[in-house]
């Protein structure tokens, strides 16, 4: 779990995000622990830091963190 007590990541709202976006990144993921693609994601909770952004949650199969990073475009 992300640890935002260090001042370095900022929790943010994932649910402000649209229900697409929101579907698309709980279900795009990669589970280290199964080692397999699109397994789904579920209590996700989104976080920035200096340098990134992130979206934590529970593996749909196995139950473990996972992260998905996220790559924001510039408009």
């Amino acid at each position: 779990m992300t640890d935002v007590s260090n001042g370095q990541a900022v929790e943010r709202d994932f649910y402000a995000r649209s229900a697409e976006e929101q579907k698309d990144f709980l279900s795009q993921t990669w589970c280290n622990t199964c080692g397999e693609v699109d397994l789904g994601m579920i209590n996700p909770k989104e976080f920035e830091a200096p340098e990134r952004v992130w979206i934590e949650g529970d593996c749909v199969k196995c139950g473990q963190k996972t992260i998905t990073e996220i790559v924001e475009e510039d408009e």
